[in-house]
């Protein structure tokens, strides 16, 4: 009965691993219950007596790989393009473990870095989903600080493309990280990693079982003098100390052989300075203000997020259920130096922007016949934001713009927004033929906020034909619906400012909309020999009411967007090797971004940009045109050494984003050994070393200019780290 089940999943399975690589470069795929039990139990078998696991071991791993394999037959990403990041290429990267979620993803193609710990997904800003295990987490804030950590992950997979109907509201890319398990699972380590920039960074991690209980908790702290981009081609930043704390815990109770309770708590909470600029001169005079020296400016922002999710699966025989309930709140907290944000600035604003978001998620999945599956769900969720502000300002007079006097006035400013967005889907995956699969189905999606009401039917299909052993075709269609982000600027509170140092060139104001998007995609994998896979994938999306973001003012919060019209094209090719101990990887991508006539949020723009917008497409402040990741390493018994290297023609920049930053092109390199401490090869020591950008580029990221973007930004210069990390 499932033979033909089975050959579809292989099929979806060897499309979407369009760059992936593991221990040694090998490409990496999910396990089958089947295999991974089967590998399990051959190693029990093969182990000495007293090293051999009882049945009830083996019962349980049996258990849990059965339960897996259901979990990911529920929401495949059959059709879409894949792209895993093993544990061990994490290892690659510089950091290792120590690096964040973003790193891992830059080194898939058509990953594009930004300042504030962004990245952009084939041209889009933000518009990304996170799941873990399957199970999909609360939208975060948008901005800087990144509260998953790879410590966490078994594997790390960015899903774009033409997504299943499974996937709505955030379509740029779905980043979905599978969590130790097994033999990683049961794992225990305390390490410390520092060096350059001050860095210093311990972190703990304890995983296990207990009876029916699989749990993994990891928990770290980071102190480093380059925390948001140095402003200044420099090598030490000014005011740029950051604190960061996070803590992660995964919890998973089994409850009989077809139904499993899991349970994801995360908490993050990140301190920032705003790095400063020297020689910024001063553009108001305040009365009692004696400092001329920007080099002193003091000011701060708090980013906290906390999330917790409850996932129940049930299996039958042809039916596999999961229910999962989830929060999440996060906030940020922007402090300024009132004094001295007038005297350079003419405004000082204190900003607290806050986030509560609750949801529930039904997924499921059953077994037709041999030659269909159907499944469907649907997922509901509610936010609450809120926007407090007390901001500083001189009064002009209208008519020369000059301030009235040198003594500022508070304008204290409330608002509050709210939305529930809810959506459905239902989809079938037809095994036509052992070679060809479609997959097609429908969502329905409605958002509905104080500032907009909309909704839309979406079908989705995607077809994957295996032309023969080595070679493998992929296209596909979607309808998408993306609703913007839960933040309106009212213009009562816009006109508040009216004749004073903060008053907007216009006062447009038209509240966001959510976007809607056709989506094209086409692709190939072949397998050029046994250690050497090349992808190439295409795509096109036009849009209406194309939503993008922008930092328009010194707090780092993102204010989103609409352009009335817009596209995103692009073509990206990746590549493969692995032989023995040598693994390289290498991703070439190409994007284009457009977008005409800014509708919403107008107020934010200058009226000189606005006006040239509105009867041109211009090119999008994230896009950067090509970009190159690449690397290479070679592992031996207790060794590795690496080399990785990321190379792009840079974002935009310049009035209405029409010119291009300079190529940036950093290489990092490392080294690692592992001391075994006894012979059972559960008490090891972990000792690495990382160069960082080791020809000690100074790259700009951003420059100061262009639309939403609020200060310069430079890459990091050349730094060296090392840790140690103890495993028992």
């Amino acid at each position: 009965m499932m033979t033909r089940q089975a050959v579809a999943v292989a099929m979806a399975i060897t499309v979407v691993q369009a760059a992936a690589w593991g221990q040694d470069g090998a490409t990496t795929q999910p396990a089958t219950a089947a295999a991974e039990s089967g590998s399990t139990a051959l190693a029990a078998a093969s182990a000495p007596a007293s090293e051999r696991p009882n049945a009830t071991t083996l019962q349980k791993v049996t258990v849990s790989a059965e339960l897996d394999r259901a979990r990911d037959m529920i929401a495949p990403s059959l059709g879409a393009v894949t792209y895993t990041v093993s544990q061990e290429q994490i290892k690659n990267l510089p950091g290792g473990e120590n690096t964040t979620i973003q790193q891992a993803l830059l080194r898939a193609p058509g990953v594009v870095p930004d300042s504030f710990g962004q990245q952009h997904i084939r041209g889009e800003h933000g518009n990304v989903t996170y799941r873990v295990n399957g199970i999909l987490l609360p939208q975060p804030l948008e901005g800087f600080g990144e509260e998953l950590d790879p410590r966490i992950a078994q594997s790390i997979t960015l899903i774009d493309g033409s997504l299943p109907a499974q996937f709505g509201f955030h379509t740029a890319g779905v980043v979905d990280v599978t969590t130790k398990s097994g033999a990683t699972l049961d794992h225990n380590e305390v390490s410390l990693y520092g060096g350059s920039f001050d860095t210093f960074q311990p972190a703990v991690q304890f995983g296990g079982t207990a009876g029916r209980l699989d749990y993994f908790v990891t928990g770290s702290t980071k102190h480093s003098d380059l925390g948001l981009e140095n402003p200044t081609a420099s090598y030490r930043a000014l005011h740029d100390y950051t604190d960061q704390q996070k803590l992660f815990g995964f919890f998973s109770y089994t409850i009989d052989d077809t139904s499993r309770l899991s349970l994801l708590l995360n908490v993050s909470n990140t301190d920032f300075q705003i790095a400063n600029s020297p020689g910024v001169p001063t553009a108001f005079p305040l009365a009692g203000q004696l400092n001329t020296d920007s080099t002193r400016i003091n000011e701060n922002q708090n980013q906290q997020e906390y999330y917790t999710v409850l996932a129940y699966q049930k299996n039958f025989e042809r039916l596999a259920l999961q229910l999962s309930v989830f929060s999440r709140y996060a906030d940020v907290n922007f402090r300024p130096d009132a004094g001295n944000d007038l005297t350079f600035q003419g405004v000082a604003g204190h900003v607290f922007n806050g986030y509560l978001t609750n949801g529930v998620q039904f997924d499921g999945s059953y077994l037709l016949t041999d030659q269909h599956t159907l499944r469907g769900g649907v997922i509901a969720d509610a936010t609450c934001e809120k926007l407090d502000s007390n901001t500083f300002v001189f009064d002009v007079d209208p008519s020369t713009g000059n301030p009235r006097s040198d003594v500022a006035r508070s304008i204290y400013d409330s608002s509050s927004n709210n939305a529930v967005e809810a959506g459905v889907y239902l989809q079938d995956e037809w095994s036509i033929t052992p070679q060809l699969t479609l997959n097609y189905g429908a969502r329905y999606d409605r958002f509905d906020a104080n500032f907009d009401h909309e909704g839309q039917l979406s079908p989705r299909i995607n077809a994957v034909l295996k032309l023969d052993d080595k070679t493998t075709l992929h296209a596909g269609y979607a309808r998408y619906f993306v609703p913007p982000p839960v933040q309106d600027v009212r213009l009562a509170s816009i006109m508040k400012f009216q004749n004073t140092t903060n008053a907007p060139d216009n006062v447009m104001d038209n509240a966001p909309r959510a976007e809607r998007s056709n989506y094209y995609d086409i692709g190939i994998s072949r397998q050029i020999t046994k250690p050497w896979l090349v992808n190439v994938d295409a795509f096109y999306k036009d849009a209406k009411e194309l939503i993008d973001e922008g930092q328009f003012g010194a707090p780092v919060i993102l204010s989103p967007f609409n352009y009335a019209r817009g596209y995103v094209y692009g073509a990206e090719l990746s590549s493969t090797y692995s032989y023995h101990g040598f693994s390289f990887f290498g991703n070439l991508s190409w994007v284009i971004a457009r977008g005409e006539n800014p509708n919403t949020q107008q107020y934010l723009w200058a009226n000189d940009e606005l006006a040239y917008a509105q009867n041109h497409y211009i090119p999008l402040d994230h896009e950067s045109e090509y970009t190159i990741s690449s690397g290479a390493s070679y592992t031996w018994k207790n060794d590795r050494v690496y080399i990785d290297f990321l190379m792009g023609s840079g974002l935009r920049q310049g009035f209405d984003n029409s010119a291009k930053e300079p190529v940036y092109y950093p290489v990092n390199l490392g080294y690692e050994h592992v001391f075994h401490l006894d012979s059972s090869g559960k008490h090891n020591v972990r000792w690495r070393i990382d160069a960082v950008n080791v020809f000690d580029q100074k790259y700009q990221i951003r420059s100061g200019s262009g639309i939403g973007v609020a200060a310069p930004q430079y890459g990091e210069r050349l730094g060296f780290f090392t840790g140690i990390a103890y495993e028992f």
